[in-house]
């Protein structure tokens, strides 16, 4: 029997919810498609055979891609944090996300192909911005929102006051 989540972030995409739902497994480990929903000439717009909801996982996080349709594109008002052990992590999501087309926008945020919204963010950023002093979490506050990608290095600098 198939356990369910109670709640299931779902993405609208145009037409390409199987194409983007194979990158998305493909970058993160402990990642893959569940069950693809196939239409049988009942859902409204699409021909018999394609797929209408694909019910996925990504880093143990399950999710729902819908072929809704070119109506509802996204936008900055949801995004997937994912919180990266080091930079080198953060360089290699990064790096697999703006590839055939993403965009690098600022802050540790990026559009991917497809134009969902990431923010790619180093574990160490919470622990430096979330400190006590409230000098330093400023400095690294004023540093993260000069970059695009962020630079754990360069985020320490911040907090040392050495920047």
């Amino acid at each position: 029997m198939t356990t369910i989540q109670t709640i299931t972030p779902c993405f609208w995409f145009d037409g390409n919810a199987e194409e983007a739902v194979q990158f998305y497994v493909s970058i993160f480990d402990d990642s893959r498609i569940h069950h693809k929903m196939v239409n049988h000439d009942a859902w409204p717009g699409g021909k018999a055979g394609d797929v209408v909801v694909i019910e996925f996982e990504i880093a143990g996080q399950r999710y729902q891609a819908l072929n809704g349709g070119p109506n509802e594109p996204f936008n900055d008002r949801v995004s997937l944090s994912v919180c990266c052990k080091d930079q080198s992590e953060v360089d290699r999501y990064w790096d697999a996300l703006i590839v055939d087309g993403g965009k690098p926008v600022m802050c540790g945020w990026l559009n991917d192909k497809y134009g969902m919204r990431w923010q790619i963010v180093p574990e160490e950023f919470f622990e430096l911005v979330n400190d006590t002093d409230t000098e330093k979490s400023r400095r690294v506050m004023q540093a993260m929102q000069q970059m695009v990608k962020l630079d754990v290095a360069k985020l320490k600098q911040a907090y040392e006051g050495k920047s």
